[in-house]
């Protein structure tokens, strides 16, 4: 066992190990689910408003005109957060599919240059899903980002890409607000901003830190892993909704273990 461990520790690392453990763990019950949801088992899934919000808040910009704006966060594709920005990319699939058939093309802008190529792909697609590929407009992905000779650190990033969504929440004339990745306390500016506009606002984030942030100034506020259902809760699509099914086959082995070491230890077992 110490030999293995030494090995693990020199190759990928321990936290690594695990992680590739508990993920090889969860895909035969992600495969069990997919089979399970494509032979017909229905899943129920609890009302989030956010999402049944941000369905109106589309169909009101293709109404008025007006665009909304979708924050993808401050992290990329690639570091530690990309689960983060995964979520905000799923939700932008489904905005961006619905704005393709309507005259109100979404905003979006971000922070990390490696979200960007994904963000105009996946507008792109969907224009051309929709049989308009000629309405597809690159500049509406905005990649806000300061110098990089004249900040050094991350958290400066970051707040110079707040100063640029307030502006942006401030001059443009936008039906919504929506902002769901990675924040930190960056989130409140950008926030106060639109509640001044007196926008919907939809956030969300997986920092427990940013949550108060998200709390005080959404009108819908996504908690946690909420972020990570939109593809189920948006485009209704069989991976997601299978995805969802395998966490909750997944959180009941959890808590059954959990279960069983408690009674092993209070039995004298372990």
């Amino acid at each position: 066992m110490d030999v293995l461990a030494s090995l693990l520790n020199s190759t990928i690392g321990t936290d690594r190990a695990v992680m590739l453990g508990l993920f090889l763990f969860f895909l035969p019950i992600f495969f069990f689910a997919h089979w399970a949801v494509k032979r017909g088992a229905r899943l129920s899934l609890r009302p989030i408003p956010g999402y049944a919000a941000l369905k109106g808040l589309l169909a009101q910009a293709a109404e008025t005109g007006q665009p909304l704006h979708l924050s993808l966060g401050i992290a990329g594709i690639g570091d530690r957060f990309t689960a983060d920005t995964t979520a905000a990319l799923h939700i932008l699939d489904c905005v961006a599919e619905r704005a393709a058939i309507s005259a109100s093309p979404p905003i979006i802008t971000l922070a990390h240059p490696t979200a960007l190529p994904v963000a105009q792909d996946l507008m792109r697609r969907a224009y051309q899903r929709q049989g308009y590929p000629e309405e597809y407009n690159p500049t509406r992905a905005r990649f806000i980002a300061p110098d990089p000779n004249a900040y050094t650190t991350s958290q400066n990033d970051a707040f110079a890409y707040a100063a640029g969504v307030m502006r942006l929440v401030n001059q443009q004339k936008l039906i919504a607000n929506v902002m769901v990745g990675n924040f930190g306390s960056e989130f409140l500016l950008m926030g106060e901003a639109g509640a001044q506009r007196d926008l919907t606002q939809i956030g969300g984030t997986s920092e427990p830190q940013t949550l108060p942030f998200v709390y005080a100034t959404a009108t819908h506020p996504l908690i946690g892993e909420e972020i990570y259902a939109s593809g189920a809760y948006l485009s209704n699509k069989l991976v997601h909704v299978s995805s969802l099914l395998a966490q909750d086959i997944w959180r009941a082995c959890l808590m059954g273990l959990l279960l069983l070491a408690v009674l092993l230890k209070t039995w004298g077992v372990l």
